[in-house]
Formats: C-alpha cells, structure tokens, sequence
C-alpha cells in the first residue's frame, strides 16, 4: 500500500514521513508557525484541526506533550488523576474489554500491596516523583526523564487500569507497571524471565503466565495500546513512538500491541 503523503500549506513540497515535514516546517516556514506552539504542535493541527487537548475527566484544556506529540489527557488538577485511578480501582477488565465490579475494598488492597515499591524516583525537575518495584523500573524511568527529556506529568505508575486472567484454572490478576495518558499506553517492564537463580521449572511457570497476561492484554488492544519493555531495550519504545508516527500520518487509529 502507497504511503499517505502530506502537501505542505506553505507551497508545493509534498512528504512522507511526519519528521521531515516537521524540519520543513521549522526550517522553511518558521515564520508562520504560532507563536507559542512548536513546529510538532503545528503540524499537529495542521494534519488534525485540533489545536488544544481536553482532561478526560473535567475536560478543561490540556497542554501539549513535545516528547510523544499529542495533548495531554489529563489536567494540572492532580484530583483528575485521583479520581480516574479510584474509578478504574472498582474496576476489573477481563478478556474483550468486559470489566466486573471490584465489590470487595480488601480484595482491591491485597492486589496493591502484592505489588511491592522498591523507591520513589525523583525527577530532574525536582518536583515530580514516581515510584518504582524494581531496578529495571527504575532504569526506564531515568531513560524518559534524562534521555527522552519526558513530561512526568504524562506517567502513572501503576496504572491504573487492572486485569484479570486464567492460568492453570484460577484468576490471577495483573496491574502494568505504568500508564502513559498521551499514548494511551500500557507498559509493562520485565526482567526477561532467564534468572539463573531460579529453578527451570519456575521459569517455565513464569513464561506460562506471562503469555496468558499477553492473551489478556492483547484481547483489549481496542482499549488500550500495550507494549513491553524486556531486559532494559529501551529502544523498543522509541519503535513504538515511530509506528505511532507513521499511524498518526496515515490516519490509522488501529490499536499498537508490542509484547
């Protein structure tokens, strides 16, 4: 299939790819990008109409995000994040998007307190602080923040969104490591499964469980876009930020799954 290609308003020249368009636009035409708006943000508008983002929960404008080049999903208001998390904390989403009521409050702390907090990272700004499980969530916290220059704004940690699935015929549940709003993204991050500490046998358990997480994650691709971030390869997620990319040219809002 032809890729789409994008005319440039300002004269005759036409692209393919949204990073070579965006140069032009600051290279050739920076005169007429708005003051206030980055030459991404403008191309944005330009490709969509939209020029300012709206908090999911009180719809008040939302602000842009340079580093994933969407608006943000959520305002400065912390409480809108708050409520959006104890909304989704009531509730379960199983396969297909089907979600079940969260009626026992003990049952919702268990699956919290399994999830065990290493530290809190603090970011460059020395504002925002996110907290982590382990060492490898700790090391893609400091790739967004120190290599990606990332908005800490526009990542939760957990998410807030928790899944049931069946493996070896009980319900296991499962939160992502983190959730980023822009992207409407799920990541999850692992260690890769091959510690040498363990036993072969509880390796394979591990693997087994993980494919029936990935079944899960897979059946709500409709929901939520999902990816999965192996033995620190970080570079996976610029791939995912480049598939968006060429998505958002190409106007295909078909969902991203990358276990």
């Amino acid at each position: 299939m032809a890729k789409r290609k994008i005319k440039c308003p300002f004269c005759d020249t036409y692209f393919i790819d949204m990073d070579a368009f965006v140069n032009h636009l600051d290279k050739k035409h920076h005169d007429d990008i708005p003051q206030g708006q980055t030459a991404w943000q403008y191309a944005y508008f330009l490709h969509t109409g939209k020029d300012h983002g709206n908090c999911v929960m009180c719809k008040s404008v939302t602000g842009w995000n340079e580093a994933t080049h969407k608006y943000h999903r959520f305002c400065k208001n912390p409480k809108c994040k708050e409520e959006y998390t104890e909304m989704f904390r009531k509730r379960m989403i199983g396969k297909y998007g089907k979600t079940t009521l969260l009626n026992d409050p003990e049952q919702q702390k268990k699956m919290l307190a399994n999830r065990k907090i290493s530290g809190e990272y603090t970011w460059r700004d020395g504002v925002h602080k996110t907290r982590y499980t382990g060492s490898y969530e700790l090391e893609f916290l400091k790739f967004l923040d120190c290599d990606m220059m990332y908005d800490p704004e526009d990542v939760m940690a957990p998410s807030p969104h928790t899944y049931n699935y069946q493996f070896e015929g009980k319900t296991h549940f499962y939160i992502p490591d983190f959730f980023i709003p822009s992207l409407n993204l799920e990541v999850e991050i692992k260690d890769g499964g091959d510690n040498p500490n363990n036993h072969w046998k509880i390796q394979e358990v591990d693997k087994k469980k993980e494919r029936a997480k990935d079944l899960v994650m897979q059946s709500n691709k409709k929901l939520f876009n999902y990816i999965k971030v192996t033995n620190k390869d970080h570079d996976k997620f610029l791939r995912y930020l480049m598939v968006a990319k060429q998505r958002f040219l190409e106007e295909d809002k078909s969902p991203i799954f990358m276990p």
